[in-house]
């Protein structure tokens, strides 16, 4: 089994048979044998989220999707590309390995609480190793606690009538065994719909890791849904699930079932070979980031500010139509509101982009989309300023963009460019009050709050 770790924006290349490794593997750059390369190409093609690189002839670069890929052959890693301290005291992939759990952990996504993240261990282990153990840890307390029952509705043949008789089913097959009732009951059971999500995870899994603990966690968590039966496709079953009072606290876990069941190939639900993927946009695992990050650490500093999430709501319409409906409805990654009303402050959003010297040209090296939508929500939301965050790379510099009118004067609203500096390890405390310290500033220099 071949093992790679390779960073976003990093290349692979098809190496032919019988020729020789030009050099090692490295985090930006790594040499696949033709057979694992057009493996990992055919996959590719038939994800229905879209690829995860961009191919050419011979070569193939990772875009914004991080987690892991597992193909007959192979599992490959890809991380964030995160620049490494300016110290050097740290190992990029490393750190880039900790800070993606850590924004995991902070958008949700994963079975993760930001209070455990000092004491996760992941140094020796790659990602979908760490996120399996922390699934089986959490799924395994929780069943301790009790496994999820509930009525499930059952129809049977039984010697004695329970429930409801069903007259057509009856006479259908128990017209000569008088013996036999056709039943129609409801029985409290472990077999529900959330209990064969959480086997068919637990399967999904076990077939993908090879660390021993997490394997004994994972068979320990099987022996306790011993009694749930076992589904082909558990998709189907999630697409209805619906978490009641008392499976709530399952929940989190059933977001990374949706995750791991959302990824599996058909050939692996079937058996036939172990392919897997958990991948995550990092377009969106930033913007989940910021915005639990921004609320949990940098707004206990402005109790008037309130955070609204795609503008959730207070989303305003850049249209309407004849009928005054309105068209067109804004929904920035998120909106700073007065606390208890609509009133907008400030709109931010959120891009996975690595900008360095580029902010340097005329438009920062955003594309006019960027700054077209920008001034839209600007000029909607009627706000002094909007801000632009971008992970912060060598070389980026602050920008402001003034909003001007129909006679090229300033209105005296800006569109500001500033970043996230994520050159520090997230998982220790002291370097996310220093980024707290940091967006604290960034707030207030841009005017956003006083």
């Amino acid at each position: 089994m071949t093992r790679l770790t390779l960073r976003e924006r990093g290349r692979i290349y098809r190496l032919r048979e019988g020729h020789a490794l030009p050099s090692a593997n490295e985090a930006d750059r790594a040499w696949l044998p033709a057979r694992l390369y057009d493996r990992l190409q055919k996959y590719d093609h038939s994800r229905k989220d879209g690829a995860a690189f961009d191919w050419k002839v011979g070569e193939a670069r990772a875009r914004q999707w991080v987690g892991v890929i597992q193909i007959p052959g192979l599992v490959l890693e890809l991380l964030p590309k995160i620049d490494g301290r300016a110290d050097g005291s740290e190992d990029p992939v490393d750190m880039a390995r900790d800070n993606l759990l850590s924004m995991l952990a902070h958008a949700g996504d994963v079975p993760l609480r930001v209070r455990d993240l000092a004491s996760l261990s992941t140094r020796s282990s790659q990602l979908h190793e760490t996120l399996a153990a922390l699934f089986a840890k959490r799924l395994l307390a929780e069943l301790l606690r009790g496994p999820h029952r509930a009525y499930v509705a059952r129809a049977d043949d039984l010697r004695a009538l329970r429930g409801k008789l069903d007259i057509s089913r009856h006479v259908a097959r128990n017209a000569a065994r008088r013996e036999r009732f056709s039943c129609r009951y409801e029985e409290y059971s472990i077999d529900t719909a959330l209990s064969r999500v959480l086997r068919a995870t637990c399967g999904a899994l076990l077939a993908t890791i090879r660390r021993d603990s997490t394997r004994e966690a994972i068979g320990r968590c099987l022996q306790l849904l011993d009694d749930v039966s076992n589904v082909s496709d558990a998709r189907i079953l999630l697409d209805r699930l619906v978490l009641d009072r008392k499976s709530e606290r399952f929940a989190e876990l059933v977001a990374f079932c949706r995750l791991v069941l959302d990824q599996q190939a058909p050939s692996a639900r079937a058996g036939k070979t172990p392919t897997f993927s958990l991948l995550f946009d990092m377009d969106r695992v930033f913007e989940g980031f910021v915005a639990s990050f921004l609320r949990r650490h940098v707004l206990t500093e402005f109790t008037d500010l309130q955070l609204r999430e795609q503008a959730w709501g207070a989303r305003a319409p850049l249209l309407r139509t004849e009928s005054e409906h309105g068209a067109l409805f804004l929904k920035p990654d998120l909106l700073l509101t007065t606390r208890g009303s609509r009133d907008a402050r400030a709109v931010l959003d959120t891009k996975w982009k690595r900008l360095g010297s580029l902010t340097q040209r005329k438009t920062a090296g955003l594309s006019s989309g960027d700054l077209y939508q920008m001034f839209a929500y600007t000029r909607r939301y009627g706000v002094h300023r909007s801000v632009l965050l971008f992970p912060f790379v060598g070389g980026s510099k602050p920008r402001e963009f003034h909003v001007i009118g129909p006679g090229g004067e300033k209105e005296g609203s800006q569109i500001c460019i500033r970043y996230v500096d994520l050159r520090r390890n997230l998982r220790r405390k002291q370097d996310r009050e220093a980024l707290a310290a940091e967006l604290v500033e960034v707030l207030r220099e841009t005017g956003v709050a006083a």
